[in-house]
């Protein structure tokens, strides 16, 4: 009898989200909308994702990275809408915050009556089911029942964790409670039923942004560029400023917990019977990163320390496995040769307050868009020992100069001897 009513509970809650979610989509459906993105020359969509209307003047949400090829490549493309009757017009790009992935657009055409989406005023308990509206694959619009899981863990972005699937063509379109009321916005998904979410927070702060003007297409990079300054900013005081971990490697003692928005794993071969020399590595990021454009990402922080020993290889053997080892190091976030010059390095033997001795090559390359903004890859190797060393790595991606030689100081003087 008990299992009977855990099931006919079950049934009866899939039911009455079933239900909700029909409400939802024939109350609200008119006000959900297709973002195009229209190649001039061709006259067909180049991408398309979701949006929704907010308000009687045709003001709609949207995610950023929907209409990112419009932002940076407005003589080539324009941004239009698609109804659920399959009438389209012209939007107008009013704002946006690259950082939280959101866009304002703005119908241009409007009719008698416009029906739009509430945006709610709290966010609900975790575990409350919530629904995601969009349009997957350019099949229509749907709506997905999920499960509210509350902000994610350990993020400096803010996204709330949704159990339900958010598929491409879903971005930017709205996540609402029972009520139809806005609570957030589909950005990203990590399979497996793991959707990520643009939380309410993020969305006022872009509405306080809110003018009557569109922004000019002139200021577009310019305030991308002021976006991200003012994100890597907070972002390196907070990490500077937290405690650094530390913890032992090797011989050495390196930080293995910066601040609570960095994930750190570690790895060893010594599982290798065949291995010749022992490799101890840990290693943290920052998950999240900035969308520009399709080929270019911003905003990610990345440290590694790796401890070899070689002295089964021999003294010439083990330098040449060193030397191999610091080459290896690469930049951590995507970017092409038409969004940032080539890496710029200096190379310099450096003795820390801890009196660790490195030699160092400090590599810089700047974004051809935004004049403030590099790329900074950072490789040290311990000089100290001759057929071990602690190898230490990291890159920054679109930081200012002064702040990344600040971060450079503090991550070389935080490395010791046991």
């Amino acid at each position: 009898m008990r299992h009977f009513l855990i099931l006919l509970f079950l049934f009866s809650a899939y039911a009455q989200s079933q239900q909700t979610a029909q409400n939802l989509f024939s109350q609200y459906q008119s006000a959900l909308y297709q973002i195009r993105i229209i190649e001039l020359e061709s006259g067909n969509k180049s991408s398309i994702g979701s949006g929704f209307q907010i308000d009687p003047q045709g003001n709609m949400i949207t995610n950023y990275h929907v209409v990112s090829e419009y932002v940076y490549d407005p003589d080539k493309y324009r941004i239009e809408y698609l109804t659920i009757d399959g009438e389209s017009g012209p939007l107008q790009l009013i704002n946006f915050d690259v950082v939280n992935d959101l866009a304002l657009v703005r119908k241009t055409e409007l009719n008698a009556l416009e029906d739009i989406f509430p945006i709610a005023t709290s966010l609900p308990n975790q575990g409350t089911t919530i629904y995601s509206l969009g349009n997957p694959h350019d099949l229509g619009m749907i709506v997905v029942p999920g499960t509210f899981n509350g902000i994610k863990k350990n993020s400096f972005y803010q996204r709330i964790h949704f159990t339900g699937s958010i598929n491409p063509g879903m971005s930017g379109g709205p996540v609402v409670n029972e009520n139809g009321h806005v609570m957030g916005v589909n950005v990203a998904t990590a399979g497996n039923q793991i959707g990520f979410l643009i939380p309410l927070s993020k969305i006022e702060q872009l509405l306080t942004k809110h003018a009557d003007e569109p922004l000019p297409i002139s200021e577009f990079k310019s305030t991308i560029q002021q976006q991200l300054m003012q994100n890597q900013t907070e972002l390196l005081s907070k990490l500077q400023n937290a405690t650094w971990q530390m913890a032992p490697l090797g011989q050495a003692n390196v930080p293995t917990k910066i601040g609570e928005f960095l994930s750190c794993w570690g790895d060893s071969n010594t599982n290798n019977e065949e291995a010749l020399f022992l490799s101890v590595e840990n290693r943290c990021r920052l998950d999240e990163q900035i969308f520009l454009h399709g080929g270019l990402r911003s905003g990610g922080i990345e440290l590694e320390f790796e401890w070899l020993n070689g002295q089964k290889l021999g003294e010439n053997r083990f330098y040449s496995l060193y030397n191999s080892s610091v080459i290896g190091a690469g930049a951590g976030n995507a970017a092409t040769k038409t969004d940032v010059t080539n890496y710029q390095c200096e190379n310099s033997k450096v003795t820390n307050k801890n009196n660790v001795s490195s030699k160092t090559v400090l590599c810089v390359r700047a974004y051809k868009e935004f004049a403030e903004l590099y790329d900074v890859l950072f490789i040290g190797a311990t000089l100290d020992h001759k057929e071990q060393g602690l190898i230490s790595h990291f890159t920054l991606a679109g930081v200012a100069k002064d702040s990344a030689l600040s971060f450079t100081k503090q991550f070389m003087d935080a490395i010791e001897w046991q």
